[in-house]
């Protein structure tokens, strides 16, 4: 099953695509793209192509912000009229937080721009979450 990256406003893209790559290869998903984004307009004409013909989207950076560019603000705003069948919020004990959003077959994966901290959210639920996603599709 094939997935995308879009990168957010990162900063280490080569060393998290890099350990992206690795965690969700364990998983059977093949990594079709990476693409970049420096606004919420870019993030979400990114997504939208990502999602015509992948349905499972990893985005990778923006959490930092506090602001009108953070990915929060940009997503929630994004999906305010969608209705999602799951919402989680992905702990992580060395820094940002991660979310998980699916709604229907979709399904975005929102990551900090941080290998070590990517690394320890990918190994922990988001891998069991995506496991049984993918055991069923």
């Amino acid at each position: 099953m094939n997935c995308r990256i879009v990168f957010y406003s990162a900063k280490k893209t080569s060393y998290c695509e890099k350990a992206l790559r690795k965690s969700v290869s364990g998983l059977g998903l093949n990594v079709k793209t990476a693409s970049y984004a420096v606004n919420g307009e870019g993030l979400g004409e990114q997504l939208v192509e990502a999602f015509s013909d992948c349905d499972i989207v990893f985005t990778v950076g923006g959490l930092s912000f506090d602001d009108r560019r953070s990915i929060k603000t940009v997503m929630s705003n994004a999906v305010k009229n969608i209705e999602t069948d799951d919402c989680k919020k992905l702990k992580n004990s060395g820094g940002e937080d991660g979310y998980i959003l699916r709604a229907g077959n979709q399904i975005l994966v929102i990551l900090p721009d941080n290998p070590e901290q990517l690394d320890e959210i990918l190994h922990g639920c988001v891998s069991g979450y995506l496991g049984a996603y993918i055991k069923s599709a």
